[in-house]
């Protein structure tokens, strides 16, 4: 009899794979890549600096900046994270499942699921513990209080910080998934996103 981790990795497999599919059906793999032309040479480096840090060297440099930005930047003709991010999730959740499997008790692989795929409080924090709050291109909801506090020499937290850089780290997985292959996500949500335990990948 075929285990319970076979079946679910086959069903995930499926589920990701026919995905995968549709996207590059729809062409949407032309707008991950479409160039936002929104970069100061200052924060360029900031997101080389990223790349280099974590070994993501993507064949289009316009990649990362995409991944940084969020839907509520106020700039057109930027390309969004969206579409990377929803990726992204589905890649996570294959993996998380995979590692989780028969770890935890089938009760419990729902909530270990969510809490790694759907939780952008969780996500964001690794997120930012990773930089990637750094890299953001978003405009929070207080834009206004930040602007004033900055320039009063004060400092307050952007509102939604947390969820944006948890989208975020999302659509860097989604991204490194399109551009670098299978392997390199999942090596990539192994080391940074899932507990840091000995686990054969």
């Amino acid at each position: 009899m075929l285990s319970r981790t076979f079946y679910s990795r086959i069903i995930l497999k499926h589920s990701l794979t026919d995905f995968a599919r549709q996207l590059h059906a729809k062409q949407t793999v032309r707008n991950i890549t479409k160039p936002a032309t929104i970069k100061t040479t200052h924060v360029k480096d900031k997101h080389d600096d990223f790349c280099q840090k974590y070994d993501l060297i993507f064949s289009d440099s316009n990649l990362i900046h995409q991944v940084c930005t969020h839907k509520s930047f106020k700039l057109n003709n930027a390309s969004t994270n969206e579409r990377l991010d929803f990726l992204g999730q589905k890649v996570i959740q294959l993996y998380a499942a995979e590692h989780f499997i028969d770890k935890v008790p089938p009760e419990k692989l729902k909530y270990q699921l969510k809490l790694y795929t759907i939780d952008l409080d969780k996500l964001g924090n690794i997120g930012i513990n990773l930089g990637l709050n750094e890299l953001l291109y978003w405009t929070p909801i207080n834009e206004a209080e930040v602007i004033k506090a900055k320039d009063e020499g004060q400092e307050i937290r952007p509102s939604g910080e947390v969820s944006v850089a948890g989208k975020a780290l999302r659509a860097l997985v989604g991204a490194i998934y399109h551009d670098k292959g299978a392997f390199a996500a999942k090596n990539f949500i192994y080391k940074y996103i899932l507990p840091a335990e000995k686990t054969d990948i």
